[in-house]
């Protein structure tokens, strides 16, 4: 079976779980079996896991109907189990996002702030995190978002199933030219013109898999699918235009032709041909250094498809631009806000060295 698969790789593979470990699976309703199966390798290695359970109706009824200060409390119950956590994995989302059109963006952040010490420690505990992105496939979402769910599903089962080692070549090969590089002109005829440094700033390689190197350089997660470089940019650095020209789901819309216009790192203007008003409710909403430049990924996954999500940014031959939070990557930005979007055939020059052109690596 697939899942029985999936819990395999997460947990011997991906996390290399043993049996010291103390492991958190994050399940909702539509993910059970598949967390039952990531439980049942964990405990064959020797660890102890624990299931948590969250439900689309407890979600948005909570959303809808607490008051905002309950919402904002820290789970000290939950920050204090992060004391003996080592690794986490998350499972996915609500099945249906369309409720997020009327919740305000301010109560999402609510609930962040609530999170946010537990969020805190591990980070700063270097729990290795694993987010397995099929749980947030669902025909609700795929009707929400216009995707067609049975492709969508087997595109993201193919992006699971493919061969790693031979990805990860490509990636040593992209990195190694990212740690020996500073300037970074990120160029499409789509309107793309963007400058910016990304010196002496570690390279992330997104192959599934966190090892002792990822964890000696703070580099703790992963996502299944997976496949992609990304470098956290001088957050000063960034000036001119980056033009998304792949849409990109957000609160239960499809943000389209998002223009974000950077000056000395910031976001100062920003537009958008659809649902422009939905990144401003977001972005408004939340709090920290969410304007700033926070990533700069180059896709490798040769079975990921474009269509307007989150797994855009590991296709092969695109790049992500990525503003916000990034302290998980090597970053100084902290912030509640996280929002990346994908450039899909790209030309990438480093320190004036093409590396890809129009889609196409070049190295």
């Amino acid at each position: 079976m697939l899942e029985e698969s999936i819990a395999k790789r997460v947990v011997h593979s991906s996390l290399r779980v043993h049996e010291d470990d103390m492991v958190l699976i994050e399940t909702w309703q539509h993910t059970i079996d598949l967390a039952s199966d990531i439980a049942l390798e964990c405990y064959r290695t020797g660890a102890k896991p624990m299931i948590t359970l969250m439900t689309d109706r407890l979600w948005w009824n909570a959303l809808e109907q607490i008051p905002d200060q309950y919402i904002r409390k820290t789970p000290r119950h939950i920050l204090s189990a992060a004391d003996s956590i080592t690794v986490w994995i998350g499972l996915g989302g609500p099945q249906d996002p369309t409720r997020f059109r009327d919740v305000p963006a301010s109560r999402l952040e609510y609930f962040f702030e609530g999170e946010r010490p537990v969020l805190d420690k591990t980070f700063e505990k270097k729990v290795r995190t694993a987010e397995v992105l099929l749980g947030h496939i669902t025909p609700q979402r795929a009707k929400a978002y216009g995707f067609d769910y049975e492709h969508w599903l087997k595109m993201t089962e193919d992006a699971i199933k493919i061969d790693y080692p031979k990805m990860t070549e490509l990636g040593k090969r992209i990195a190694s030219r990212l740690e020996r590089g500073s300037r970074v002109h990120l160029t499409s005829k789509t309107g793309t013109d963007l400058r910016f440094e990304i010196t002496k700033r570690p390279v992330h390689i997104q192959d599934g898999i966190v090892d002792r190197e990822d964890i000696e350089r703070g580099l703790v997660s992963t996502q299944l699918p997976s496949g992609k470089v990304e470098v956290a940019p001088l957050e000063d650095s960034a000036q001119g235009t980056v033009l998304f020209d792949t849409p990109r789901a957000l609160k239960g819309r499809m943000v389209r032709d998002l223009k974000l216009n950077f000056v000395k790192g910031k976001v100062v203007e920003f537009h958008a041909k659809k649902f422009e008003e939905v990144f401003r409710e977001v972005l408004e909403a939340t709090k920290g250094d969410k304007e700033n430049i926070a990533q700069f990924a180059i896709g490798l996954n040769p079975k990921v498809e474009l269509i307007g999500y989150a797994t855009d940014e590991l296709a092969l031959g695109t790049a992500t631009i990525g503003i916000g939070a990034n302290r998980g990557i090597g970053g100084r930005n902290d912030s509640s806000f996280s929002f990346s979007g994908t450039i899909a055939k790209p030309t990438i020059e480093i320190d004036g060295y093409a590396i890809m052109t129009d889609g196409k690596i070049t190295l």
